[in-house]
């Protein structure tokens, strides 16, 4: 039976990608801060374990990785997703919400993936898949925070993509649009091409099936945002400007 682990597990498509894969035949540690609702997903599912952790404290990511050392399984799967949205007052910039964002978004990320990689290197084809935006794409009125934090990832993920070539360990890259989960039900603003968890799910699902390095959704949206960055600088900086409320 292959083992995963997914971080933000408790809702959303951390949720979601923890049901699919427990119904698949694997086995998944769902990991995340919230003890009840992890305990209320491994109800669902036999092949769910519940792991409480705070990605933000080095002692959390050490029992983690020793609670997956003590199962004796090689990882074959690690899908980081566990993340948080912080939208900030541009005319009142508090450094509080950039660290705070930073440190569940990028820093936990990076500490879990260091942590992670021996026992990836145990799995015949171990994958680590990374969860990003489509948001870094384009200035995003008070997305100053998030943006750049999701942008520290992809590029992040891209790098060490080739240096763990040789280490014999995947890393893919997930970059979502706008997805209704309960983060971004507290936007109050528009969101295009919005998806479901359920079909957020399939789609990340069938790229790491099929071993994809870079998984971005849905394509219109790509291909709104990539025709927005050929566009002249200024001419973006222009839209920008116009988009904010």
């Amino acid at each position: 039976m292959p083992n995963c682990l997914i971080t933000g597990a408790s809702s959303g498509i951390g949720r979601q990608l923890a049901m699919h894969y427990a119904k698949a035949g694997w086995q998944v540690l769902a990991v995340a801060r919230s003890t009840d609702a992890l305990n209320a997903l491994a109800q669902q599912h036999t092949s769910i374990q519940p792991f409480t952790a705070d990605l933000t404290q080095a002692k959390d990511i050490a029992a983690l990785c020793q609670a997956l050392t003590d199962s004796g399984q090689p990882l074959d799967l690690a899908i980081l997703n566990a993340g948080t949205c912080i939208y900030v007052d541009a005319t009142d910039l508090k450094l509080s919400d950039f660290e705070q964002t930073f440190a569940i978004n990028f820093f936990a990320l990076v500490a879990l993936s260091a942590a992670l990689l021996p026992l990836l290197k145990q799995a015949a084809k171990g994958r680590l898949a990374l969860v990003s935006s489509l948001a870094h794409y384009f200035p995003f009125t008070r997305a100053e925070a998030y943006g750049a934090s999701k942008a520290a990832v992809s590029y992040f993920a891209d790098s060490l993509r080739a240096d763990w070539a040789s280490e014999g360990v995947a890393v893919s890259l997930i970059e979502p649009g706008f997805v209704d989960t309960p983060l971004t039900q507290k936007n109050d603003f528009a969101m295009p091409f919005l998806l479901t968890v359920e079909d957020a799910t399939n789609r990340i699902v069938s790229g790491l099936d099929h071993s994809k390095p870079r998984i971005r959704f849905p394509k219109r949206l790509v291909w709104s945002l990539n025709l927005l960055r050929v566009l002249p600088y200024r001419w973006r900086i222009r839209l920008a400007k116009r988009m904010k409320p």
